[in-house]
């Protein structure tokens, strides 16, 4: 799995960009081979005054969809921690949904099965003035 790590304003150091890396590789090992990759992009909006003016932009990429989470915050690993956190809820509530709309997806092979006759018949009953 590919992660990038984009920052624009700021300067991460070794330490923080390896804790970065391993957050996102052991949050999305849970997903196995479905998860493609992940680009965090931070930026310091306000520069050396400080405060909460971190931006957090985490794009997660899936083989069937992909999750974009935004935060701020003051404390980079602890932006970062967060922003994982919810993107990995995110990924779970679609995956769910996702597994909900194949299920309730009409079966072609029970229509399939059922006797053609039947089927005209059922399909003649729809039409006004059909049968």
């Amino acid at each position: 799995m590919r992660v990038f790590i984009q920052t624009h304003g700021l300067i991460l150091s070794r330490e923080d960009r390896e804790h970065i890396r391993q957050r996102l590789h052991q949050a999305l090992a849970r997903f196995g081979g479905q998860a493609m990759g992940a680009t965090l992009h931070l930026s310091d909006t306000n520069g050396p005054r400080g405060g909460a003016d971190k931006d957090c932009h985490l794009v997660v990429e899936l083989e069937e969809t992909t999750t974009v989470v935004r935060d701020r915050g003051g404390a980079i690993r602890a932006l970062v921690d967060r922003a994982v956190h919810r993107a990995v809820h995110a990924v779970n509530r679609q995956l769910k949904e996702l597994q909900g709309r194949t299920r309730r997806a009409p079966s072609l092979n029970r229509a399939r099965q059922e006797p053609r006759n039947r089927r005209l018949a059922r399909a003649m009953h729809a039409i006004p003035g059909g049968a």
